[in-house]
């Protein structure tokens, strides 16, 4: 496990320099933290892959690189700040890092604020292969659906309350927009019993559902193991 920079970017790499097979892990919106350099070791260990976190830039005066909220407020004007192109930059330039390492398919996976970033690099990342979107959805004049460009696997909890974003009609919405554009929903999972951020481990602002956590894990890496 390292911190890096490639071409200005800062990023965490965890994994065998050797691995063929690599994933990016996108924060959510208190930036990358802990628990988000903890799920990018595990999703290395997994996929016995190569994975890489990058510390996302925002707007000029409240960068990201190297700053980690731990209040919701915070957090929120971080997130209400993000360069969405710019993030996407970052990502399309973690991809050219793991092919200089000799990667050979490149998957993504994001929670909240880096849920939304997957599904919008799915629509302007070309060099990823497939990627796994956690509970977030960009703006469609960012990042139309129907234009997504690889195979993706979806997680929402029904009693999320993140209005617009990915509560329960905001996903309804989703898989009704990819369904009626002919893409794959057969790996939509929307999880009874979950509200926003229910894979994180430290619950800074939502309970923790280790029984729906452990499943939605699972499944991610096998839908990786399956395209990469």
């Amino acid at each position: 496990m390292s911190d890096i920079t490639y071409e200005g970017v800062p990023y965490f790499v965890a994994g065998p320099e050797t691995a063929k097979v690599g994933v990016i892990v996108i924060q959510e919106w208190w930036g990358l933290n802990n628990q988000i350099k903890k799920t990018t070791k595990r999703y290395a260990e997994a996929l016995g892959g190569l994975a890489i976190s990058p510390d996302l830039c925002v707007h000029i005066d409240y960068p990201y690189r190297g700053k980690v909220a731990t209040e919701a407020d915070e957090a929120n004007h971080l997130m209400g700040a993000l360069d969405w192109p710019q993030a996407i930059e970052d990502i399309r330039n973690a991809t050219k890092y793991l092919k200089s390492r000799g990667v050979e398919k490149v998957g993504i996976t994001g929670f909240c604020m880096g849920g939304a970033l997957t599904l919008a690099s799915a629509v302007h990342v070309p060099e990823l292969t497939a990627g796994v979107v956690f509970y977030g959805v960009p703006p469609a004049s960012f990042a139309d659906p129907k234009d997504i460009r690889i195979p993706l696997q979806y997680h929402f909890g029904n009693q999320d309350t993140s209005k617009g974003f990915s509560d329960k009609p905001t996903a309804d919405k989703l898989k009704e927009t990819l369904q009626s554009h002919g893409k794959d929903v057969s790996e939509f999972y929307q999880w009874e019993g979950a509200n926003h951020a229910f894979m994180n481990e430290e619950e800074p602002a939502y309970p923790y559902v280790p029984e729906v956590a452990n499943k939605a894990f699972e499944k991610s890496v096998q839908f990786f193991k399956k395209h990469l």
